[in-house]
């Protein structure tokens, strides 16, 4: 009986195998997705900007926060407007490591 439940359940098995690999259940990628790069604008912004190349883990905060030496002074909403404004409506998750962008700044030097 035991060699009967193991046959069954081998051919179970390789039944789902077969069914997997000819078939399948996930539908294949239609087309490659884009890649937003940062393009420079004509138009002079109005906020304060400094280009920085991002570096593996940093984010747009971090990185706004070197840049004023500590804490921010201005709420997380404004600087995530400014920056957008900044790059062409590029999110601050959609940032690229290696790509370079201008992070606003707010404090005076």
């Amino acid at each position: 009986m035991k060699k009967f439940v193991a046959l069954i359940v081998a051919i179970i098995v390789l039944y789902s195998v077969y069914y997997d690999l000819k078939i399948g259940t996930i539908p294949a990628a239609t087309h490659a997705s884009e890649v937003k790069t940062p393009q420079e604008t004509t138009a002079k912004p109005t906020v304060p900007f400094q280009l920085k190349e991002v570096e593996p883990g940093e984010t747009v905060l971090t990185i706004v926060e070197q840049l004023e030496k500590g804490p921010l002074s201005v709420p997380i909403n404004k600087v995530i407007h400014d920056f957008q404004k900044l790059n062409n409506g590029i999110k601050p998750e959609e940032i690229q490591i290696g790509q370079e962008y201008k992070f606003p700044v707010y404090k005076k030097r």
